[in-house]
């Protein structure tokens, strides 16, 4: 969502390593976690996977205790876009789940996720053309990013590239800097918000860039009920996510973290 961001900084070459070294982990993770995600496995299976990794590699869940956060996890399945606290649910075939994962190394940390149709696109082929138009978009719209150039850029080209494509952005949710804190400034809009124009990008700052959309909605619910944390689209419809962690460098970017 659109948060109260921590200021922007740059980084150092010395944190800069440190982040790419989480970006190895975190990648590894996400690519097992990916691989788990089976029907007759629980969202809680996947939260322990996660803990066991992370401990045995020394490393720190970045969620996990962010402003009250219970779990190392985002664990979001189908018309929940985000934030989906891991419970008993257990996934079954054609489940659309979001994998949102933050990986702490020598304080510093990444910020990923992935999107999974379990069991395969076949499974849910209304998912699967979201899942490539979100996917696609977020690969697409990176060469807008780079130094000197305005978020604006990039925001205006997700929204329309994923607008063409007959799918809608989650106007609301958006992307952020990250590195040392979860989220830090600046705000990544996943839309041409005309704040966006006022933000340029430097070397070295460091940002999470990630298109959060779904077949027919353009907002997020709430549902306390379940939980204060789960995010649902508006509509009822299928929710997708994709990030990647980003470095700002001479040219333009390189990726940290994230699932290409």
């Amino acid at each position: 969502m659109v948060r109260k961001m921590k200021k922007a900084f740059t980084k150092t070459d010395a944190q800069i390593e440190l982040i790419r070294e989480a970006g190895k982990y975190h990648n590894e993770l996400l690519g097992i976690l990916r691989w788990e995600a089976k029907a007759g496995v629980s969202l809680l299976e996947l939260e322990e996977i996660a803990s066991q990794f992370l401990k045995k590699h020394n490393l720190k869940g970045s969620f996990k205790g962010f402003n009250g956060y219970p779990a190392n996890l985002c664990l979001s399945v189908n018309d929940c876009v985000v934030h989906g606290i891991p419970d008993d649910y257990i996934l079954k075939n054609g489940d659309f789940l979001k994998i949102d994962l933050g990986v702490t190394h020598k304080g510093f940390m990444t910020d990923a996720a992935v999107t999974v149709i379990v069991g395969g696109e076949f499974n849910n082929q209304e998912g699967a053309g979201l899942l490539e138009a979100t996917k696609e978009g977020l690969d697409e719209c990176l060469r807008y990013i780079g130094p000197g150039r305005a978020v604006y850029d990039r925001s205006y080209a997700i929204a329309h590239y994923i607008t063409q494509k007959g799918y809608n952005i989650i106007k609301p949710l958006t992307g952020h800097g990250t590195g040392k804190y979860v989220h830090e400034g600046p705000t990544i809009y996943n839309y041409p918000n005309p704040e966006a124009k006022k933000t340029i990008l430097e070397k070295n700052l460091i940002i999470a860039v990630e298109p959060i959309t779904a077949i027919t909605s353009t907002d997020y619910t709430e549902k306390p009920q379940i939980n204060n944390r789960n995010l649902y689209t508006a509509h009822g419809d299928i929710g997708c996510q994709w990030e990647y962690t980003l470095l700002i460098t001479d040219n333009g970017y390189e990726i940290l973290a994230g699932i290409q």
